[in-house]
């Protein structure tokens, strides 16, 4: 039955509905401002470094020098804004509320302005996501807002920023919803649609109207031509494959040298892009002129195929050693240097009528953003935007399909969420579907019991633990933890004579843990698969043990709800 109060409430709900569009639409404005003011930025502060026609010194001289200023700047005082940006505002969006620092938008500028300005090849628009949505949350907390209403603008500004970064609101808001929230569902979908579109009339009133890229009409000349996209799809995979294992896989060597160098690495970064510079100054900070180029057919194939090796390894440089900037342009670069090299050979070796190679580039753009970000819709609709032409689709579908099944078979992990976990922060499934009556591993778990320090030799720990009990150790250090010893383990380690070794060496590289927010049925899946104990840690430190949880946990807290 409805109550009297039930029409204010309603009233109520409308209005904040309508408070929350009008919200939208100012973001998108700041967020658009933002984003704009970020590209031109870029351009002015490049011009000034390099000018016109730069000399092979300056090519050199300014990203290692420069580099050096924003390393200080990234270790000292802006430490939160290395990298793309994209991975610390899902971080944002889905464990801390959608509480960014009022100082990463402005330090992300400052810093990718310098960084992308003095030559490193990295994009823009990941940069003007974090801005975009560091604005969202500043205003969000300064009017005062709940933490789910504040934690709501965060995909709205990183849909404004994109939009006006790159000139297509829809794939914008599909961004937001597809790589930011993780669910096409989303019931945000209304306000990043406004937002979006409020940021590109902001970046088309001052920048005009002019598309980001000439691109040619296309036309499928012959349909065999799709075996060729087809080809051009898994060799976009493997490249997409090759770009994500050395990007983790150099920065985390940059992780493991001493805290103590972090204000140098961006320099080590910028000497490496310097020498590559003098090769080739193309692939100078975003690029875009140089895809412009590839999509017209400006370019022939020795010059594609050293472009798109040369910005893969100088993309996996600058980000690698701990610059501010984004990959979501050199994705772009590189897919369009690849698809032309492809297109250029299928016109030779084809014994039918094929295409323009441009038209190849453009489908390569897709197909290595597919591969590399891992988001196939915002690429499908990215690419449709820039062409306006529905006869893309089809080979665009086709190419990205390969590209994504191959680097999600070979790189099960998205390269964003790969980052993250190189920073020890795990981010939950974008549902989290509960278990039974809403138990988590936070409500099971008991205090975990200290950490026993990784230096310790084994025989010193089997005698302080011999008595007690069966169940692994948890080995940590000053950071937190690193590990779970099984007794079996330390037991043969003192018999074999190894008791002097530290418990370290005695480690297995992972081992089976859990979040506070783990429904129980995995929970329960996990801990048959441990030793009896199963570490809680926390998603954003996962060396920070929240809790433990063993089999007598389960039952007491089965007890505890019976008798309730």
């Amino acid at each position: 039955m409805t109550t009297p109060a039930a029409p204010r409430v309603q009233q109520l709900r409308l209005r904040e509905n309508q408070l929350f569009l009008a919200l939208s639409i100012v973001l998108g404005i700041l967020a658009g401002l933002s984003a704009v003011l970020f590209s031109l930025a870029i351009d002015r502060t490049s011009h000034i470094f390099f000018g016109l026609a730069p000399t092979n010194l300056r090519l050199f001289a300014v990203p290692a020098l420069v580099s050096v200023v924003t390393g200080l700047l990234l270790a000292k005082v802006f430490p939160d804004v290395r990298g793309s940006g994209v991975p610390q505002t899902e971080a944002a969006f889905r464990l801390h509320e959608g509480k960014i620092p009022g100082r990463v938008p402005i330090g992300k500028f400052l810093t990718g302005v310098l960084c992308i300005g003095s030559g490193h090849s990295m994009g823009r628009e990941g940069p003007s996501v974090q801005i975009g949505a560091g604005i969202a949350s500043f205003v969000g907390r300064w009017l005062g807002l709940s933490p789910e209403r504040a934690k709501m603008l965060i995909p709205v500004g990183a849909a404004g920023a994109l939009s006006a970064a790159f000139n297509t609101p829809v794939a914008a808001v599909i961004f937001a919803l597809e790589e930011i929230i993780g669910d096409m569902n989303a019931g945000l979908l209304g306000s990043t649609v406004v937002a979006s579109v409020a940021a590109v009339i902001v970046e088309r009133s001052i920048l005009g109207n002019a598309p980001l890229f000439r691109v040619p009409p296309y036309h499928l000349v012959h349909p065999a031509e799709l075996i060729g996209y087809a080809a051009l799809g898994i060799i976009g995979g493997f490249v997409s494959l090759v770009f994500c294992r050395a990007l983790l896989e150099l920065r985390a060597a940059f992780q493991r040298l001493p805290a103590s160098t972090r204000w140098l690495q961006p320099a080590a970064g910028g000497v490496a892009i310097g020498l590559i510079l003098i090769v080739s100054p193309a692939v100078m900070g975003v690029g875009y002129e140089y895809v412009d180029q590839a999509l017209n057919g400006g370019l022939v194939l020795n010059t594609l195929l050293l472009l798109c090796f040369l910005k893969l390894g100088a993309t996996v440089i600058s980000y690698s050693s701990g610059n501010a900037g984004g990959i979501f342009a050199p994705s772009l670069y590189i897919g369009a240097m690849a698809g032309g090299a492809v297109g250029m050979i299928v016109r030779r070796l084809a014994p039918f009528p094929t295409g323009d190679p441009g038209a190849y580039a453009l489908v390569g753009m897709g197909t290595l953003f597919a591969g590399i970000i891992r988001a196939p819709m915002t690429s499908v609709f990215m690419i449709f935007e820039i062409t306006q032409d529905y006869q893309i689709l089809v080979p665009l579908m086709v190419a990205n399909l390969l590209s994504f099944m191959i680097s999600r078979r070979f790189q099960p992990t998205p390269v964003y969420h790969a980052l993250l976990e190189q920073d020890h922060i795990h981010l939950p499934s974008p549902v989290l579907k509960r278990g039974p009556r809403g138990w988590t591993a936070g409500d099971i778990m008991a205090e975990a019991p200290p950490l026993i320090a990784a230096d310790r030799s084994v025989e010193s720990v089997s005698r302080e633990l011999a008595s007690d009990g069966r169940l692994p150790i948890l080995v940590g250090s000053a950071d937190g933890l690193i590990g779970v010893l099984r007794r079996e383990r330390l037991s043969e380690a003192v018999t074999s004579g190894r008791g002097s070794d530290p418990v370290e060496s005695l480690l297995d590289a992972s081992f089976n843990h859990a979040h506070p927010d783990h429904p129980i049925d995995v929970i329960l899946e996990r801990l048959s698969d441990s030793d009896g104990l199963l570490p809680i840690i926390s998603r954003d430190d996962t060396r920070r043990v929240e809790g433990v949880i063993t089999a007598d946990d389960v039952t007491r807290a089965l007890g505890r709800r019976r008798a309730r």
